[in-house]
């Protein structure tokens, strides 16, 4: 079996998560490791250091590639090493490596989404993407998505027919994500937070479309034209020179003193024992965003932007939403939950018993089977 990813080896963030999961799924298949391959688009971050070591089938294939000599590679790596089912992470209808995937020897394909795969379309362009779809013959047997709001934008957006859709929830390590009061000033200590300020955390790429400027504005509003004095804004996952992105937002030292840019870390589970609140703030496209689950099984509530998708996030009983972008909404929101201590202990015990019950990885692996298992008992391929 070939796990096939889009991204650099190494990738970091909620991808590496996947490696793990989608490796149970292929260990299910296989009876040696020695049958299971994972592809990258580039090999320069090296291996994820926390999967098995006996993982050594490793390779460079970018799914752009369109020379006849790296397709003619592709397909003899495949048909020497009798790979017959391919998991894909965001893998698209078609590219030109499809083909030969499949004169290989891949007869099951499964690509597994992260993302939207479109904007929303109707009418006669939601026509005509439906009949590219249909013409396209090599690419994936059926996809997968993290949440009905991404699940849409391949229907109505993409084309692809409900048939060959799925939900299968993202899953997390539950154990490593848990509640520890031990932990209870573990960031304060780290990062040189006051003991007295309650931690609203964002973890994630620093990319605009994430909110990290919502949450900045929010804590503008929040510290100074509401008074909410004792809090603190920590954003993780910030890289050298990300922080620069935001300097607009950045200019009322006031305002800073409640702001704590803690960069990337390999902390982040002891640091949301720390933490009284999560937020994730996207003004874009979000998904179902893994650190969404992190925050939720380590027991804190959360408070996120009403995107379709990251809305799933949270249940009236584990959350709040507030309109996409509206920081002074998002700041008052904050100051409701944060005054409300009662509110946030069961938001956050109801946060976590949800994570526990429907996303932990062998769920996700899981479901991840059963649809291999279901395409290969009701469908073949023919090229």
């Amino acid at each position: 079996m070939m796990v096939l990813f889009h991204c650099e080896s190494n990738p970091g963030y909620a991808a590496s998560s996947h490696e793990h999961t989608f490796l149970e799924v292929a260990k299910h298949f296989t009876t040696d490791m020695a049958d299971i391959h994972y592809a990258y688009a580039n090999l320069d971050g090296g291996m994820t250091p926390s999967l098995p070591k006996d993982l050594t089938n490793i390779l460079h294939l970018d799914t752009r590639w369109s020379a006849p000599e790296q397709l003619r590679a592709v397909e003899r790596y495949i048909k020497e090493h009798k790979i017959t089912r391919l998991l894909g992470f965001d893998q698209p209808v078609s590219r030109p490596i499809y083909k030969a995937l499949r004169n290989g020897g891949i007869s099951t394909f499964v690509s597994y989404w992260g993302a939207p795969m479109s904007s929303l379309n109707t009418g006669l362009k939601l026509f005509i993407k439906r009949l590219e779809v249909s013409a396209k013959r090599h690419g994936p047997d059926h996809y997968v998505f993290q949440s009905t709001g991404m699940r849409n934008t391949a229907v109505d957006g993409r084309g692809i027919p409900l048939s060959k859709t799925s939900i299968v929830k993202t899953g997390i390590d539950t154990a490593k994500y848990a509640p520890n009061d031990t932990k209870k000033y573990y960031a304060h200590e780290q990062l040189g937070i006051p003991k007295d300020r309650e931690i609203i955390v964002f973890t994630g790429h620093m990319e605009r479309r994430k909110g990290v400027h919502v949450i900045l504005q929010a804590a503008k509003v929040l510290t100074q034209n509401l008074g909410y004095k004792k809090v603190q804004f920590l954003i993780l996952g910030n890289r050298p020179g990300e922080k620069e992105h935001f300097e607009e937002y950045l200019q009322n030292p006031d305002v800073n003193d409640h702001l704590t840019f803690g960069g990337y870390r390999n902390d982040v589970p002891d640091i949301l024992k720390s933490c009284a609140m999560g937020m994730i703030a996207s003004t874009e496209w979000d998904s179902f965003p893994m650190s969404s689950l992190e925050m939720a099984a380590t027991g804190l509530p959360l408070l996120v932007s009403a995107l379709p998708g990251l809305d799933e996030a949270v249940t009236p009983e584990t959350g709040k939403t507030f309109p996409v972008g509206n920081y002074s909404v998002a700041a008052q929101t904050l100051k409701d939950m944060l005054s409300n201590q009662v509110m946030r202990q069961a938001m956050g015990t109801a946060s976590r018993e949800r994570v526990i019950k429907h996303y932990s990885r062998a769920s996700q692996a899981k479901g991840l089977i059963n649809i291999f298992e279901a395409l290969e008992k009701t469908t073949e391929h023919s090229l």
